[in-house]
């Protein structure tokens, strides 16, 4: 990717990939990433921004010392190109080490990764998923204000699946930064809806 290129948004998508997900769950959260890039609208925001193009890049992750880059950073502006980063989460296979939630550990992995990225960004988003609080020894808070302090924005879409303390969680210990919000996920069956308008609020930068 030469560093000339500008881009509207720098986004990295982190998918929680940990123990508590199985072989179904990683393929409904592949298919909604899917969907969401082929969702017609995001286009239509894409090419509403200054420079046309956004930089995006899929991230799996379970324990502490697990962090997979599933599809490099691609520069996306046009249908085709959103189509083969579409093509490409489809067909990925689950990369996860048995163990516990290592979201500190994912944040500090996804702050890296937008550090090192070779465009300039106009915005650097991380787009966290998961279906549970940190237990693997982070500390996800301190992780999002490292963050935060580099100017990094984290968006969360937490997986509920009937818990009474997660959407709190990921409120007070994951998100942050400018325009940061949190779209919820009812159950693993409801993480494509979420993800289509996490993706689509997110390229268009919408605060409410």
């Amino acid at each position: 990717m030469p560093s000339a290129v500008a881009v509207d948004l720098a986004l990295v998508l982190a998918v929680d990939c940990s123990s508590s997900v199985d072989e179904g769950d990683f393929r409904m959260q592949m298919d909604g990433i899917a969907a969401a890039l082929r969702n017609p609208p995001l286009l239509d925001a894409i090419a509403a921004g200054n420079f046309r193009r956004i930089a995006v890049t899929l991230l799996q992750w379970s324990s502490w010392q697990s962090q997979e880059v599933t599809v490099e950073w691609r520069v996306v502006g046009e249908r085709a190109e959103l189509e083969a980063f579409a093509q490409e989460t489809e067909k990925a296979k689950r990369e996860w080490l048995p163990g516990g939630t290592g979201l500190a550990a994912a944040i500090t992995f996804s702050i890296a990764l937008l550090e090192t990225l070779p465009v300039l960004a106009s915005r650097r988003v991380i787009d966290v998923s998961g279906d549970g609080e940190d237990n693997d020894g982070g500390d996800a808070g301190l992780a999002r204000d490292a963050a935060v302090a580099r100017g990094i924005t984290i968006n969360g879409l937490p997986i509920l699946s009937g818990s009474s303390t997660l959407m709190s969680y990921y409120r007070n210990q994951v998100i942050g930064g400018p325009g940061a919000f949190l779209m919820p996920a009812a159950n693993m069956q409801s993480f494509k809806e979420a993800m289509i308008g996490k993706l689509l609020r997110e390229v268009r930068q919408l605060t409410v």
